[in-house]
């Protein structure tokens, strides 16, 4: 088991397994992971040279922190703000940022969405604000609709702008989302963003129809429960 800590002798690999493992366990809300990880940043808080958060494990704590932020409960949000704002180091800050919209709280997701576009971010570092959760794609959606004529004046004559289509609109998983974002872009797509926008529709597709067929295996939550109550 790898746990949190670094151990003697292991390859770059496993170091590099770890913080990709523990974040996604911070992402399915695994309470043990979420805990330590609290633990661990507060620690972090309280001293920067702390050795219970180096830099491999940094970016699955903040994942972590920020599944428990809400708008009633700001602090682990505000306190990431506060370190991106005084750090001058370009790989702490993209970690700060590709954590921060992870956020289940769409509030606060569209905080983050509005604080990428903000003086505070970089042009060039904002498209790292992009990796919305599940319970904010919507509200993404909304945002890049309301935000549309700004962010392409801004980032239209470069690759840029194509990582705000590609992350904002692939995660979908309806054939009325797919609709819906072709009409929105029928007046409106740029030559930069053609390709990417249209695949990005197809695999908002792809994935309606892959939920299509999940939804059709009559047989699927049973043979889910039989795995499950197997012994190994």
């Amino acid at each position: 088991m790898l746990g949190w800590d670094p151990i003697q002798g292991e390859s770059h690999l496993d170091a590099m397994l770890r913080g990709e493992i523990l974040t996604a366990l911070a992402v399915f809300g695994h309470d043990p992971t979420l805990n330590e990880a609290s633990k661990r940043f507060h620690a972090f808080v309280d001293d920067r040279n702390t050795p219970l958060l180096p830099s491999d494990i940094r970016k699955a704590a903040y994942m972590a922190v920020m599944q428990r932020v809400s708008t009633s409960n700001r602090s682990g949000f505000e306190y990431l703000l506060r370190f991106y704002g005084e750090t001058d180091l370009s790989q702490e800050r993209t970690r700060i940022l590709s954590s921060l919209a992870s956020c289940p709280d769409p509030n606060i997701v569209l905080e983050v969405l509005n604080f990428v576009l903000s003086s505070e971010v970089r042009s060039q570092d904002a498209v790292f604000g992009l990796a919305v959760s599940k319970e904010g794609r919507e509200t993404a959606w909304t945002w890049l609709k309301d935000n549309w004529d700004y962010i392409s004046k801004t980032w239209g004559s470069g690759l840029l702008i194509t990582r705000f289509v590609s992350a904002i609109v692939s995660p979908f998983a309806s054939f009325e989302k797919a609709k819906e974002v072709e009409e929105f872009f029928a007046s409106r797509t740029i030559s930069s963003i053609a390709r990417t926008l249209k695949q990005s529709i197809e695999r908002v597709n792809v994935n309606a129809k892959w939920v299509q067929s999940i939804q059709n295996e009559n047989h699927l939550a049973e043979a889910v429960k039989e795995l499950a109550c197997r012994k190994y």
